[in-house]
């Protein structure tokens, strides 16, 4: 039996109500309780309640680099301006002597306001099982901190979280070159452009083990491809890579320093250089 088969959602909760359902699957994954560390220590039931309500405690992780890259990022968006004012920072001595009662300087900020762009951005989740939670967890969080970033600067994001799987594995295949001898794929709109920016759902969906070895397990066992693959198979690249490609698959957790670089790495192939004076 072969399956060639891609399947897209375009609204989170149908994909949780999809890939929740039982399945007659013979290899169910998804369900076993033992080594729940590599799909980050939760249980079927606890994976489900998690997809739904968000990753909460993820954000300690995703924080750690906003916290180190919208301050710069602030600096190219937003402009100061001083403006007098009966209460400020300091005094203007003229002002002051001629008895002006707005004779203090003070500080505002001015938007500027950068013509938006709506950016595609398609996310992998296809690790092997060699990679570790730790990594996992860490490329998630720097995604996150990616999508804050893009949208802070005054642009929007589309989000997509591909899984792809192939039945070969040669690179021919894994590139999807030979789809007609076993392929399986699934692509989830995490965030539509026109949606505020949910982190904690966005934690879950690109940072949590559990998004991959639970809940898309759980849809590729329903689907049948379990039980015709070994491991899941092989995987694979995402067939439509939107404006940026985050296919990036880290052999090991990496200084948080080179995290943020890659970050600002990713920013600049955008277009937004935070090295320059305009965006």
């Amino acid at each position: 039996m072969i399956i060639n088969k891609e399947l897209s959602f375009d609204d989170l909760s149908k994909f949780w109500k999809y890939s929740f359902q039982e399945s007659s699957a013979s290899n169910r994954e998804s369900r076993n309780n033992y080594n729940l560390k590599w799909s980050g220590g939760l249980t079927w039931e606890e994976a489900k309640a998690m997809a739904i309500s968000g990753w909460h405690e993820g954000m300690s992780e995703v924080d750690k680099y906003r916290a180190k890259i919208l301050p710069i990022i602030a600096e190219k968006v937003l402009r100061p301006q001083q403006v007098y004012s009966i209460a400020g920072y300091c005094v203007d001595v003229g002002s002051f002597l001629a008895n002006e009662p707005e004779c203090f300087i003070a500080r505002e900020y001015e938007e500027r306001n950068y013509p938006g762009r709506i950016y595609k951005i398609v996310c992998s989740i296809s690790f092997s099982a060699a990679i570790t939670p730790e990594t996992i967890i860490q490329r998630g969080a720097m995604i996150c901190a990616l999508v804050d970033a893009i949208e802070f600067a005054g642009h929007r994001a589309e989000v997509i979280c591909n899984a792809s799987m192939s039945q070969g594995h040669s690179e021919e295949s894994k590139q999807g070159k030979n789809k007609e001898r076993g392929w399986f794929e699934i692509s989830v709109t995490v965030k539509k452009s026109t949606q505020p920016l949910e982190m904690t759902d966005l934690a879950f969906c690109l940072a949590h083990p559990s998004m991959l070895r639970k809940i898309i397990f759980s849809l590729a066992e329903i689907e049948g491809w379990s039980d015709i693959v070994q491991s899941y198979g092989y995987p694979s690249e995402a067939t439509d890579k939107g404006d940026i490609y985050i296919k990036e698959i880290f052999s090991g957790t990496v200084p948080d320093s080179e995290a943020i670089n890659w970050v600002f790495s990713e920013l600049d192939k955008l277009g937004i250089n935070l090295e320059s004076n305009t965006f």
